[in-house]
């Protein structure tokens, strides 16, 4: 009997013992910022419910190493000033991972040149990507508008798909390729969309090519994939492009043209409350009253309209041509100043709203600092830069770093300051514009990157 017990208990911890040399260990990443100079260097990290911002040790020599639990997986991004920009990597227990980062001539637009070695492949592919469907300068509007037809603009989108598909099949990682697929189908869908803004932005008219409307008439709109995509939105952007209406307001043609092209309500729901609460955090415009009424009379998701009425109530006072909310904000010397200090001094005051760890933000400053030589010497037009950092070493460490030649100003509260619940920011970079006199022309500018950024700011100080 006693050699019966043991020999149960010698199996159980054999059974143990195997379970516990079984469980992959923590994945490990290592790498080295070329040029290294003691820069800002952050790690974010996505995983399927959160995003957590996670420290990165530096050595003085700009090597670093990285271990951590990702038994589900996780996608990191890390941005580093010294390279200047950022990269998306994907880690998930077992792998060990070495970078090597280093500045490239995207780094302008947020993109640093990366070396890979180690169990990379499903990283390789999220740099490819980034570098083709995700790159600032490729498959953009203007560029749709140097193809000659549809067609031939089609082809270069899909093989181009096809390309990363086939890379994302060898890295064999059937969650992430689940995953990453998805994406991957919704932007082979929408970049076709950017022919007619093309179109749209040269003053052409958008129906003429029969191809592409053929395409867009081809689209099911009627699944909950096409509308969480963005297509319905994008169809009736087309639509309305070709089909004015001098009588109604744009809000009321985008309800009315949704439930004519959409006969599924569950959808029309979702479409209708993801727009109006889109819109309405974008700051909403002279028409959020008719706009509002449309929507009431579309979704028949009353708790939803009771849900936004709060948030109508705080944007009518934000509407363009409203005298701008004042909030606290202090200098690079640390002096406090009011909002009102910086605007309404005869200026025309583009704002950029931003933070260091936000690589999007920060693959914005080049632009507006393109801008800012651009309207130099211009006495009717001013701009600035506030940081929601809530470290002021790191925010004034970057300044230092880039030396911008506009005026800088941080509010450390972050995403719970004032001006975020004045304005109803709830991501950034947030771009705006007031008028000379201190009031608000809108609460959602275009970005310094946008292709018709000049012609908007030109049209402003009209």
């Amino acid at each position: 009997m006693m050699k019966l017990k043991i020999y149960k208990l010698a199996s159980v911890a054999l059974v143990l013992g195997m379970m516990g040399a079984c469980k992959p260990a923590p994945a490990i990443l290592t790498g080295e910022i070329k040029d290294y100079r003691g820069g800002m260097t952050e790690c974010m990290i996505k995983t399927d419910t959160d995003v957590i911002e996670d420290s990165l040790q530096m050595n003085a020599d700009g090597t670093f190493s990285y271990t951590r639990d990702f038994p589900e997986g996780a996608e990191i991004w890390l941005t580093s000033e010294d390279a200047q920009g950022f990269v998306r990597l994907y880690l998930k227990n077992g792998d060990k991972q070495h970078v090597i980062l280093t500045a490239s001539a995207d780094s302008i637009y947020g993109r640093c040149d990366v070396i890979f070695s180690g169990d990379t492949k499903s990283s390789e592919y999220l740099w490819a990507f980034d570098h083709e469907f995700g790159s600032l300068t490729k498959w953009t509007v203007r560029e749709a508008g140097k193809y000659q037809s549809f067609k031939e603009y089609k082809a270069a989108i899909d093989a181009t798909a096809d390309q990363l598909r086939t890379q994302l099949e060898a890295t064999k990682d059937k969650k992430f390729i689940a995953y990453e697929q998805k994406k991957l189908e919704k932007k082979q869908l929408a970049i076709p969309f950017r022919f007619a803004w093309a179109k749209m932005s040269n003053n052409e008219p958008t129906d003429m090519d029969m191809d592409f409307v053929e395409y867009i008439e081809s689209l099911d709109y009627n699944t909950m994939e096409s509308a969480k995509a963005g297509l319905i939105n994008m169809y009736i952007k087309w639509y309305l492009s070709c089909h004015t209406d001098s009588v109604m307001t744009p809000g009321e043609q985008f309800f009315i043209v949704l439930k004519n092209k959409v006969s599924d309500q569950a959808i029309i729901d979702y479409v209708a409350d993801s727009y109006m609460a889109t819109y309405m955090e974008n700051g909403a415009d002279a028409y959020l009253e008719s706009t509002f009424e449309a929507y009431e009379k579309t979704t028949t998701h009353q708790d939803k309209v009771e849900e936004l009425r709060p948030l109508y109530d705080k944007i009518i006072k934000i509407l363009p041509g409203t005298t701008a909310p004042d909030f606290a904000l202090q200098d690079v010397n640390d002096k406090p100043l009011k909002f009102s200090d910086v605007i309404g001094k005869g200026k025309v005051v583009y704002l950029d709203v931003w933070a260091t760890w936000c690589g999007p933000c920060c693959a914005e400053i080049p632009h507006v600092e393109a801008l800012v030589k651009h309207y130099a010497g211009n006495p009717n037009i001013e701009f600035v830069s506030i940081s929601l950092d809530d470290n002021v070493a790191k925010w004034k460490n970057k300044l230092k770093a880039d030396k911008p030649e506009w005026r800088q100003f941080i509010t450390t509260d972050g995403m719970k300051s004032d001006l975020c619940k004045e304005y109803q920011i709830n991501g950034i970079p947030r771009f705006m514009l007031f008028d000379k006199a201190g009031k608000i022309i809108t609460t959602n500018a275009p970005r310094a990157s946008d292709s018709e950024i000049l012609n908007f700011l030109n049209n402003a100080m009209e």
